[in-house]
């Protein structure tokens, strides 16, 4: 009766060793964190930690009243990478895709985008078939 005793202390021991030891989190405070929206949509943002992070976003509305109408989103955000190194990375948004832009982002990704903005939609190659 005594082995299966052991056996358990030994299993929960290397069970309790085996667990992950979870790390103390920091608390990073926030400094700034504003958004303004608009009755027609459109809105600012911004935020900023007290690790260097931030992010800000315009969004504007284009083609009002129109089929066409839509927001258009111009924004950016950085971070300290874990090389202690600011990164940056700015980006549009709207009815002609995403296209980010900056250091870390592969050149041939924000080419691609760009191009791609100049590519018929869907809906216009069906009306021409």
């Amino acid at each position: 009766r005594q082995l299966p005793l052991f056996v358990l202390a030994v299993l929960a021991f290397a069970g309790a060793q085996a667990l992950p030891e979870e790390r103390e989190r920091e608390v990073v405070p926030i400094l700034k964190s504003e958004i303004f929206k608009s009755a027609d949509g459109s809105y600012d943002s911004v935020y900023e930690t007290g690790d260097g992070t931030s992010h800000n976003e315009k969004a504007t509305v284009v083609d009002k009243g129109t089929e066409e109408e839509a927001l258009e989103v111009k924004g950016s955000y950085k971070y300290i990478n874990d090389q202690g190194q600011e990164v940056e990375v700015f980006y549009t948004a709207g009815k002609n895709g995403f296209v980010p832009y900056g250091s870390i982002i592969n050149p041939e990704i924000t080419a691609v985008a760009e191009a791609a903005k100049d590519l018929p939609k869907l809906e216009e190659t069906q009306k021409l078939n």
